[in-house]
């Protein structure tokens, strides 16, 4: 055979061996829908990523000061993350894990201007800040918010971003360095259109007392919780903690929009702390309606779990319907482990935690949830949290004191953790099981639950929707 004959053979077989080993890449889908909730998956690792400076984990972002002049600066065009609004001490990461395309303010308007979902929530600190969020047709992009000391006086302007979502417009204005404990009033959407005026008032700065509205699962008829929105108002909110299961359908936009059309004051003047629920499932439309605080760690979960303050209370949120069980004991239970162990007792001398699913049931319908018992219960122990908060269960719970992670009654001065189910929105009701030797208080039931905290007691009070009283409990500070 001749060599150069050889040498061509040799080359081609070579190129053979080569080729069986590329390996095929193909682009991430940012589009495909997440598993189902309970559905077991692979542990992912995404790649490593440094968060920004300004989020560090388990801590409330400082706000560049109110005094002076209020001069923000102009942005036009597209938003390039991560973005910081004027005054605030925050970065914006993403508005949703789809990353789409924000662009700022512009005069542009379409024939369906008028703001609808008009909602608040909170992504800095919640003395010093609030998010203002809408939905309009895709053509408006006015993304203006007017506000003031009074309604008549609305003599500042803040100009925000908005992006497409579906057929619609989702609109997000963040502002920051506002002062702390303090009432103002405010308005939404631009030159084409506007909301009505609205109210919203700030956290307080230190130890002042803070009154909340909690609730859950309004899923399935979010005209009850609509129903009870006047009663709850009338004593005096000025922030809302929601524990999941706000819709039945995460990724049916037609059901958010029945939920804030059902209590359009309460949305657009309690600033509202939402805790994912299994039937909102990861879905898209939840992050991109809700601007909720990054937890510093991998952008995928900057808005699953987060922890904020509020006068003397330190609220922990955590996600308990994950893309993967193992995050659960993982870097959730990490970030977990060290918000409780940064807090301080003599800044916020109360700690709650706040996510779905309970960890104590008596529910004929749930079971209690032993995975979360067992990998975050000893942390709420060994840190003496006071409550735990879940919905989940479509009735009403709470328990005695419990050495968290265990079955057993301690004196809450021995460290024991109250646990609050009250899933009463507006989802069907559920039956109970058999009792339990750590049960307090139980009732098949619609409702809601008004929690006063100042310096020395925290004071929880369960009403059922017609405004009556299930029960009141007072907790005094460790």
């Amino acid at each position: 055979m001749r060599i150069e004959s050889v040498l061509r053979i040799t080359s081609l077989l070579a190129l053979v061996v080569a080729c069986t080993n590329v390996q095929t890449i193909t682009a991430p889908d940012n589009t495909t829908p997440p598993p189902p909730p309970d559905a077991e998956q692979p542990e992912e690792t995404p790649p490593e990523e440094t968060p920004p400076a300004v989020n560090p984990a388990g801590v409330d972002p400082v706000d560049a000061p109110s005094s002076g002049p209020w001069t923000p600066p102009k942005e036009t065009g597209a938003v390039t993350f991560p973005y910081t609004a004027y005054r605030c001490g925050y970065a914006i990461r993403q508005v949703s894990p789809a990353k789409p395309t924000a662009i700022f303010h512009e005069d542009a308007a379409g024939s369906d201007a008028a703001p609808k979902n008009l909602h608040l929530t909170i992504a800095g600190n919640a003395a010093t800040s609030v998010v203002v969020s809408w939905s309009t047709d895709d053509a408006t992009k006015q993304t203006e918010v007017r506000f003031g000391d009074s309604p008549d006086a609305l003599d500042k302007i803040a100009h925000g971003f908005s992006f497409k979502a579906g057929t619609r417009r989702q609109h997000e204005a963040h502002l920051c360095g506002l002062p702390p404990g303090k009432t103002f009033y405010y308005d939404a959407g631009g030159d084409a259109a506007r909301s009505k005026v609205h109210k919203v008032t700030t956290a307080p700065d230190g130890t002042g007392e803070v009154t909340i509205l909690v609730g859950g699962d309004m899923r399935s008829s979010p005209s009850i919780w609509g129903s009870m929105a006047t009663s709850a108002l009338a004593h005096g909110p000025t922030v809302m903690f929601l524990s999941g299961d706000a819709v039945a359908s995460g990724g049916k936009q037609d059901e958010w929009d029945a939920l804030f059309e059902a209590a359009p004051d309460l949305f657009a003047e309690l600033p509202a702390v939402w805790a994912h629920g299994n039937h909102e499932a990861l879905h898209e439309l939840y992050f991109q309606q809700l601007a909720l605080p990054d937890n510093g760690g991998t952008a995928r979960y900057v808005e699953q779990w987060y922890a904020r303050t509020f006068g003397p209370l330190r609220l922990v949120v955590l996600n308990d319907t994950v893309s993967s069980s193992k995050l659960l004991g993982g870097a959730e239970k990490q970030f977990l482990e060290t918000t409780l162990g940064a807090v301080d007792r003599t800044r916020t001398p109360f700690v709650v935690t706040m996510h779905h699913k309970p960890m104590y049931t008596t529910s004929a319908n749930h079971a209690s949830d032993l995975e979360l018992r067992a990998e975050w219960g000893p942390l709420l122990a060994g840190h003496q949290v006071d409550w735990d908060i879940a919905g989940h269960v479509h009735s009403y719970e709470s328990t005695e004191p419990i050495k968290a992670g265990t079955t057993t009654v301690v004196a809450e001065s021995e460290g024991g953790t109250r646990f609050f189910n009250f899933g009463g929105g507006g989802a069907p009701l559920y039956d109970f099981s058999a009792q339990a030797s750590w049960l307090r208080k139980r009732e098949k039931t619609t409702g809601y639950a008004i929690v006063k905290v100042d310096a020395t007691t925290m004071t929880w009070s369960a009403f059922r929707s017609d405004g009556s009283a299930i029960e009141t409990l007072e907790k005094s500070r460790r």
